[in-house]
């Protein structure tokens, strides 16, 4: 029996890959946003350092969909800046061009 890692769908680009590749977000009772791989509740995942994957979710309304409740924009905002700068200090761009 092979064991295989889980694998994770992206709200905004919906591309599926390992967990390690994503950021998980959850949304707090007041609707804003958090990242953080080991908060409790519902959560959603975004490609790691690709700020046009938060710019598709959130034109999409994938964040109140698969967070089941409203999102305040600011904090979508705030969360697309904060995966931009991710993305200048790991060096990791996110979705190749012609993928955002």
């Amino acid at each position: 029996m092979v064991s295989r890692s889980p694998r994770r769908t992206c709200i905004g680009c919906r591309r599926v890959a390992d967990p390690s590749a994503l950021v998980r977000v959850i949304r707090r009772d007041d609707g804003t946003l958090v990242a953080g791989r080991s908060l409790p509740g519902r959560g959603a995942w975004l490609c790691a350092g690709s700020p046009g994957c938060v710019e598709l979710a959130q034109r999409r309304g994938a964040f109140a969909r698969a967070l089941r409740g409203p999102v305040d924009p600011a904090s979508v905002e705030g969360l697309a800046e904060a995966v931009s700068a991710r993305a200048k200090m790991t060096g990791r761009p996110g979705l190749p061009a012609g993928r955002e």
